[in-house]
């Protein structure tokens, strides 16, 4: 069987797209990206050294909305195999935050966002009347980023998301992108307030949010989804044979084909 890919967009609140390559032998190296404009990113956990099915399967959780992406499967380093370039849209038309790991998502309005500031974190001495700098170089932005949820359940998902972040980090997205504001933060610390007016009947709330401006999560830790693949790797003796048939009759089923 012939090595292909496909990108399947996942039924979720953000989109995920479902990457998978099939036809693949035993023991193949394999590297998914993501492509836009012809900039790679891998995807996350998407390198294997040595595959030990013929499918390999990823869920990229963070992929931006608005703007074509492409997905490549590189094989043995030489081999390439790529998806039809397709643009994502957010459905909402607000902003996501988001931590791919856990799968932890809200939708919010950003209000405002502060000045970026970088640290060089510094430190000076004085020396012989004159001043001795010891710098580490600029590092990421810091700033304050204030949000506004409209409803309980936006309020629930955010407070879900603050508490329980991978490592404190977030992902910003936005359809169609925005330079700088888009981007992983780690949130040191949050506040929410009431909205006036009507205090103590809307369901408006505030939010700022201290953030720093940090790389995204380790590379290996992968974004969760629920696949045929994950739940085979789960239960011995199942394949993916196995859970596409029974996957088949429950459609059935549930479309009113009882035979």
């Amino acid at each position: 069987m012939a090595v292909a890919i496909t990108a399947t967009e996942q039924a979720s609140w953000p989109p995920r797209v479902l990457v998978s390559v099939t036809g693949l032998t035993l023991g193949d190296q394999i590297t998914l990206y993501r492509s836009i404009d012809g900039d790679r990113t891998e995807i996350r956990a998407g390198h294997a050294l040595a595959v030990t099915d013929s499918s390999f399967l990823r869920v990229d959780a963070e992929l931006p909305f608005g703007t074509a992406v492409t997905y490549l499967a590189v094989v043995n380093g030489t081999d390439e195999y790529a998806t039809t370039a397709t643009t994502y849209a957010l459905p909402g038309g607000k902003v996501v935050v988001s931590d791919a790991v856990t799968g932890l998502a809200a939708e919010v309005l950003i209000l405002a966002y502060g000045d970026p500031a970088r640290d060089a974190g510094a430190s000076v001495f004085r020396v012989g009347g004159r001043n001795v700098v010891v710098s580490l170089g600029f590092a990421g932005f810091s700033t304050t980023l204030d949000l506004v949820t409209e409803s309980p359940e936006q309020r629930d998902a955010l407070t879900a998301l603050l508490q329980a972040a991978t490592e404190g980090t977030i992902q910003i997205r936005q359809p169609g992108g925005y330079e700088q504001i888009d981007a992983y933060v780690n949130v040191t610390g949050y506040a929410m307030r009431w909205l006036r007016p009507s205090v103590s009947q809307s369901p408006r709330r505030g939010w700022t949010l201290d953030v720093v401006e940090v790389e995204p999560w380790a590379p290996l830790l992968e974004a969760q989804g629920y696949t045929l693949q994950d739940i085979a790797d789960h239960y011995d003796g199942l394949t993916l044979n196995d859970l596409a048939d029974d996957y088949a009759t429950l459609l059935d089923i549930a479309q009113g084909d009882f035979s």
